[in-house]
């Protein structure tokens, strides 16, 4: 099934965004329950400089709250009414005691590049592009959460592991914006879903 997938993704691509594939599930602001958060979805995001080609692409389904770039909450935990936003750290840390939190939180996400790159800077590259992760989600990567994120070489452009690392964190944290904005539904109709 999985070769399926790949060819089938190379005979057709999409533009689509939001309520699709592995975001049609996805949810955000979730520690009091789906019902006060959000829904989400997956997004990507792409640049060209020169020669080099960088992507990011993210199905974002996380238990804490999300953020833009500059620092604005754009979704997560609810007030009980939905009037307002709640802080997801905050509550988190209302209590103390060792418990057992819902697990189903699982943000994926993948970057793409033309730069050639050996699997172990590949490896450095994905773990640069986690940053966009603290600076989006709070909190992040908890012991409910399954985030990951994978990278790739598609080609042998020249380009410093350094600048792409850190051009790969700014492309993902739009990514992460994109899979919030393009799959906003309205509270009736993410209340009428939640459970």
């Amino acid at each position: 099934m999985g070769f399926e997938a790949c060819a089938l993704a190379l005979e057709k691509t999409s533009e689509e965004m939001g309520n699709v594939g592995c975001g049609i599930g996805a949810t955000v602001g979730k520690l009091r329950g789906t019902a006060r958060g959000d829904k989400s979805g997956f997004g990507f995001f792409a640049e060209k400089r020169g020669e080099l080609f960088v992507a990011a692409a993210v199905c974002v389904n996380a238990l804490g709250d999300i953020f833009s770039f500059d620092g604005k909450k754009i979704a997560g935990l609810h007030s009980a009414d939905r009037k307002k936003f709640e802080d997801s750290a905050d509550a988190l840390c209302e209590n103390l005691s060792p418990r057992d939190m819902f697990t189903g939180n699982t943000t994926i996400g993948a970057v793409i590049t033309n730069a050639k790159f050996s699997k172990a800077e590949l490896s450095k590259i994905a773990s640069m592009t986690r940053s966009a992760y603290s600076r989006c989600i709070c909190p992040v990567a908890t012991m409910a959460d399954g985030d990951t994120i994978y990278a790739a070489s598609t080609g042998g452009v020249s380009a410093d592991i350094n600048a792409v690392g850190t051009l790969a964190t700014k492309i993902m944290e739009k990514a992460i914006e994109n899979a919030i904005y393009s799959s906003k539904i309205s509270d009736e109709e993410f209340l009428q879903n939640a459970h």
